[in-house]
């Protein structure tokens, strides 16, 4: 029988990492000093791995983005809705 998959943890959208990255001008080893994490959780969440929240916090933090910027198909929080509606 094969392992249950964790579901607490979260899939970065590779595409959208590589664009926080950018517009900072990070390479992975500097945006990995910059959050205080290791280079292969940068380099992971680049590939689009599955990543702990705890990372995923810290990188987004490093980035000045939400962590939900930098989910694969994050769901949108209802006040988001209301204020782009207005």
């Amino acid at each position: 029988m094969p392992a249950a998959r964790d579901t607490t943890m979260l899939k970065p959208d590779s595409h959208k990492v590589l664009i926080a990255m950018a517009e900072l001008e990070y390479d992975p080893v500097e945006l990995a000093e910059a959050a205080g994490v290791s280079k292969n959780i940068v380099y992971s969440m680049r590939r689009g791995f599955y990543t702990k929240p705890k990372y995923m916090g810290k990188i987004a933090k490093a980035l000045n983005v939400r962590v939900a910027d930098l989910v694969e198909n994050a769901p949108v929080a209802a006040g988001q809705i209301e204020e782009s509606e207005g």
